[in-house]
This record gives C-alpha cells, sequence and structure tokens, in this order.
C-alpha cells in the first residue's frame, strides 16, 4: 500500500530535516508499505523549503509543494489533493513537524491500517497516551477540557483523541469530503475531518501517543480564535440535531426538568434554608422523574419502554446515570463555586452545572437508556 506522510510546514527550518531523517530511519520497521513524503510548506520566511529542496536531491521518494498562508486546514486539504492526485497514495498520514509527534509510533499505525482500521487517531487520552508533565496547569486544563467538550459535544465519546494532529486514514476518505472540507480553514479542521469520517460509519482505532513540546519555533495555535472555532462547530453540530433529531425534544424535556429543578432549589434554599447543595438534590430527583417519564412518552418514543418490569429495571437505571451526573457534574459545580466564592451565586453555579449535564444526559439516555435493541 502507497503510504504519503503530509507534514504542513511553516516555520520549521529548525526541525523539518531531523524529522525526515527519523521518518526515514523508521521506515525500516514498516512492512507492506511504500511510504512517501510531502512537506506542505506555507512559504515559510525562514527558509523551510530551501533546506528542503537540498534535502530531495539525495531522497527521492521525499516532495514539496509550496503556497501561500492560509491555515492549517487549507495546507492538509492541498497535501491531502496532491498526495492522491499526483502520488497516487493509497492511504494517508498527517503529523506535525515541530517534533511532538513521535515517528516511533508509525508502524502501529500501518498495523491499524492492515488488522482493517479506515482511520487511525494517535491519542493522547487512552492508556498509553500523554500529554508534556511540563505544561502548566492552564494548558493542561484546556487541552484536556477542550478536547472533551468536543468529544461529548459531538457525542461520539468512544473517540478520545479529536484534536491531535497525528493520524492515518484511507483516501476514500479525502475522496468523500473533499469539497466539504474547503470550509474549514484553520485547526478546526481536524476535528471536522474525523466528525465526518465517523458519521460515514469510519473504523476508529486509537494508538496511544506521547506528546512532546516544541523544542524550537513557536506555536501556530491563536488560543482565542481556535476556541471560538471549535465552539461554532460543536454549537453547529448540536443545532443541525435539534433542527433534525431527537435532540430537540430532549432540549424541550430538559427545560421542563429545569423548571422544575430550579424552583425546588430556590424554594428549599430560600424558604426551607437547605444548603444549596441539598437542595438542588431534591430539585433534582424530582426532575429526574419528569425527564424519564416525557423522554419515554416523546423524545424515544420509537423505542418506548412499556412493560411494567422493563419500565421499572429502567427507571432504576435512568436514576442511577442521571444521579451521577447530577452529584458529579451539576451539584460538583455547585459545592465547587460555594467553596470558591461563596454561596451568594449559587445560581449561577446551578446553571453552570447544568449546561454541563446536558451534554451528558443526552448521551446516556440515548445510548444507554433508550439504545437501540437487537
Amino acid at each position: 500500500m502507497k503510504t504519503v506522510i503530509i507534514l504542513p510546514t511553516y516555520n520549521e527550518r529548525e526541525n523539518i530535516i531531523t524529522l525526515l531523517d527519523a521518518l526515514h530511519e523508521e521506515a525500516k520497521n514498516v512492512k507492506n508499505h511504500i511510504l512517501v513524503y510531502l512537506v506542505v510548506d506555507d512559504n515559510s520566511p525562514d527558509g523551510t523549503d530551501e533546506i528542503v529542496k537540498k534535502y530531495i536531491q539525495n531522497h527521492k521518494d521525499t516532495y514539496i509543494i509550496s503556497g501561500k498562508k492560509e491555515g492549517l486546514g487549507k495546507a492538509l486539504l492541498r497535501g491531502m489533493t496532491y498526495a492522491v492526485e499526483t502520488l497516487h497514495a493509497e492511504a494517508l498520514i498527517q503529523m506535525d513537524c515541530d517534533l511532538s509527534h513521535d515517528p516511533t509510533r508509525i508502524p502501529l499505525f500501518m498495523k491499524a491500517l492492515d488488522d482493517g482500521a479506515d482511520f487511525v487517531v494517535g491519542s493522547r487520552y487512552i492508556n498509553g497516551g500523554s500529554i508534556p508533565e511540563n505544561w502548566g496547569i492552564h494548558r493542561k486544563i484546556f487541552s484536556i477540557v477542550g478536547n472533551a467538550i468536543v468529544r461529548f459535544g459531538l457525542r461520539y465519546p468512544k473517540t478520545h483523541d479529536w484534536t491531535g494532529g497525528f493520524r492515518a486514514y484511507l483516501k476514500k476518505y479525502y475522496e468523500l469530503f473533499h469539497d466539504e472540507m474547503k470550509a474549514y480553514s484553520g485547526y478546526v479542521f481536524q476535528i471536522a475531518f474525523l466528525h465526518k469520517a465517523i458519521k460515514h460509519g469510519a473504523k476508529v482505532v486509537e494508538v496511544p501517543i506521547h506528546f512532546s513540546d516544541r523544542k524550537y519555533g513557536h506555536s501556530k495555535i491563536a488560543p482565542g480564535e481556535y476556541i471560538k472555532n471549535v465552539l461554532l462547530y460543536v454549537g453547529g453540530s448540536l443545532f443541525y440535531d435539534i433542527k433534525t433529531g431527537s435532540f430537540g425534544k430532549f432540549l424541550v424535556v430538559g427545560g421542563i426538568g429545569f423548571i422544575l429543578n430550579a424552583l425546588l432549589l430556590v424554594i428549599f434554599r430560600e424558604w426551607v434554608h437547605l444548603s444549596a447543595s441539598i437542595a438542588n438534590l431534591i430539585g433534582a430527583a424530582v426532575a429526574i422523574f419528569s425527564n424519564y417519564n416525557l423522554n419515554n412518552l416523546w423524545t424515544f418514543k420509537e423505542k418506548k419502554i412499556s412493560s411494567v418490569g422493563m419500565y421499572m429495571n429502567k427507571l432504576v437505571q435512568f436514576y442511577g446515570t442521571s444521579l451521577f451526573g447530577v452529584i458529579v457534574i451539576q451539584t460538583g459545580t455547585i459545592a465547587l463555586g460555594t467553596r470558591l466564592l461563596g454561596e451568594k451565586y449559587y445560581f449561577i453555579y446551578f446553571l453552570a452545572g447544568t449546561s454541563l449535564l446536558l451534554i451528558w444526559n443526552y448521551f446516556m439516555y440515548s445510548r444507554v437508556i433508550w439504545k437501540k435493541r437487537a
């Protein structure tokens, strides 16, 4: 199988030759694949293209294409197009060029493809994977929480790492989504491409990777722009489901439950003078019962639970999954907020916790309680 490794570069003069040498060395451990290397340079002002062109003189399996700087997504798509249409790739690998991705994982990616995977994801968030220990706590939180928002917001939590750039996949996914992917210029390209592949039924396999911090140069991510685009993509996906699927009904039912929960929270907090956490648990217990019955009768009526025995069994299961979210996510947010900032803003903590709870509940309800029965 001919596999082209796509290497997008912008000011990677200090890293690219080290990476290319390491990839050529690792190619000795890859069987059944012809590896070809494609540098996709965004007209780097540091002269990255010049040293790659010199390298190519002694490495006929290495190529470079150049174009204006339009973002990572545009560079990847340009590389995919050249790899498939000019180099006749059957499979593609993409990886960062700042030495943060370990070339020694390439044989594992290739083996996964040989064993039947359609899409291989290098994952930092499964057993054996990691993010740099020297990252500050804020950067670790940004990485983990940001990835979790995508993972659960798109409702495909079985895939753990959505935002990384170390991947391998069959050429058919380029062919299927080439035109659609033109809409994504930045780092959200990674999320959208994987999302489309999974929705199309791709068999995804994750390979653990240790992500290393770059030694030379500077990160190209603009955090503010990246966060905005990620939230827009996830939000757009949710909005589409609201219009076309059960998620809209789920929101209506959840809204009724939210009102019940909120009213009882205020009543038991302000009039009975219980703590905000205890008052929320009481309100949540009533809201859960309401949600169960309305979801059963309306949201998931095509999978409606009708027998008494199954109804009681699923009710217990429903309370179990719901209470975990209520206690850990919703009430946990309230407890953390009151501990750090005091109870004055308890209702704001309730709103924040409920927003996080929403995604958890939809996944658990649709995939566990009202899952399709064979």
